[in-house]
């Protein structure tokens, strides 16, 4: 004669609840924790390759190719430019159309909405080198300018863009003037450095 098979008892449920309920409690933070990190780094993964193929544009085209950027309301519009006058890219010759549009304009926000283009609140460490950052209203710092240019020659502009998720996350994409270097770094608030990850 066979049995019917038996049902789950109310402690056994309660108890395999309870087990659940404790791999929740465990899991969702360290999952948050990983779609901040993965967002960040690849909002600046993404900021990094706009740089780089402006790179490979002037190597291929034998000519100077700038990045120019828009800064509004924590977002940054990027737009490559060719040289088309053997001046370098300036926003002169960009208006004139002199200077080529290659590829954009290419908006962050809408890409990366939890990240922006800022420093954390609060944030007092200083820059890779160990230097004091300054102002902190500024996150892109490439002189005065709008324009981060590379030469075929392998050259460019230097300077450092800043992104933040605005919680806990900072991140920072640096050019190196005489390589035309492009850095990854992340900002570790436990130690107080930056590790290169790029």
């Amino acid at each position: 004669m066979s049995s019917s098979p038996r049902g789950f008892s109310l402690p056994e449920l309660v108890i395999a609840l309870g087990i659940l309920g404790a791999f929740l409690a465990v899991g969702v933070p360290v999952f948050r924790e990983l779609v901040a990190q993965a967002t960040i780094r690849t909002a600046s993964e993404e900021v990094a390759l706009v740089f780089t193929r402006a790179r490979a544009e002037a190597v291929f085209h034998g000519a100077d190719v700038g990045v120019k950027w828009v800064s509004v309301d924590g977002d940054v519009i990027f737009t490559l430019y060719r040289d088309g006058n053997g001046n370098g890219v300036t926003s002169a010759d960009i208006a004139s159309g002199r200077d080529v549009r290659v590829a954009g304009p290419m908006s962050m926000k809408k890409r990366h909405g939890a990240v922006t283009f800022a420093f954390l609140p609060g944030f007092n460490g200083t820059d890779p080198n160990g230097d004091r950052i300054g102002n902190l209203s500024d996150p892109i710092r490439f002189g005065r300018g709008s324009i981060c240019t590379f030469s075929p020659t392998g050259r460019s502009s230097p300077g450092s863009i800043y992104l933040s998720d605005g919680q806990s996350r900072q991140a920072l994409v640096r050019v190196s003037p005489l390589s035309s270097r492009i850095q990854i770094y992340e900002w570790h608030a436990g130690s107080r450095r930056w590790v290169a990850r790029w």
